[in-house]
């Protein structure tokens, strides 16, 4: 059998296969929902989201209203939905476009490309999401996806809108935490989990 894809397969539970005995190839895709995802992409809450090298998926509690996840890489390149890209070819972050009525922001790097090496900080904005009647506190959980490794995940706890939409350093209060190769740095907050996931 021949697989077209430059990355090795894994089966998923939600992926589907059809063999072509007549070419001797198989096409591979992964359901998703109502949709069905390429194989560079991930099914987060019935959307296909990029999965790349490096992605940084932020998802939220609340349904109305937008938020927006926000990175800044150790070349101090910030990347969200305002600059969706860097203008450097060392540092190919971008920011996937996502529907508004998702909960979902993910920035991600293409499988192509080598993420650099050191800290990159990961940051919030809460968006139109704490604007409207309701001022209940929301839960935003990021998720850290490297190709073949363990999903690592950040949990933050907003009680209030966030200010600053295009910053992200240590003292801004859009602050979740660092994410540097091999260990994880935080701000303290009234609640910051870490969980490990296994590799689906």
């Amino acid at each position: 059998m021949q697989y077209s894809s430059q990355e090795p397969l894994s089966i998923l539970s939600n992926m589907s296969i059809t063999f072509d005995t007549n070419n001797n190839t198989y096409t591979v895709v992964l359901l998703c929902g109502s949709k069905t995802c390429a194989m560079d992409e991930v099914c987060i809450q019935d959307v296909c989201v990029k999965r790349g090298s490096l992605s940084f998926v932020a998802r939220w509690s609340r349904r109305k209203g937008r938020g927006h996840i926000i990175i800044r890489t150790p070349l101090n390149n910030t990347i969200y939905y305002g600059k969706p890209r860097t203008n450097s070819s060392f540092d190919e972050g971008r920011h996937q476009q996502i529907g508004d009525d998702s909960q979902i922001d993910n920035i991600y790097w293409p499988s192509k490309s080598i993420p650099l090496k050191g800290s990159y900080k990961i940051c919030f904005s809460t968006g139109s999401l704490l604007n409207g009647t309701d001022k209940s506190p929301i839960t935003v959980t990021i998720e850290i996806r490297r190709f073949q490794q363990e999903i690592e995940t950040m949990t933050r706890i907003f009680n209030k809108s966030t200010t600053k939409l295009d910053e992200c350093i240590n003292t801004s209060d859009t602050f979740i935490g660092s994410f540097p190769k091999g260990m994880f740095s935080f701000r303290q907050f009234s609640i910051v989990n870490i969980t490990i996931h296994a590799v689906c």
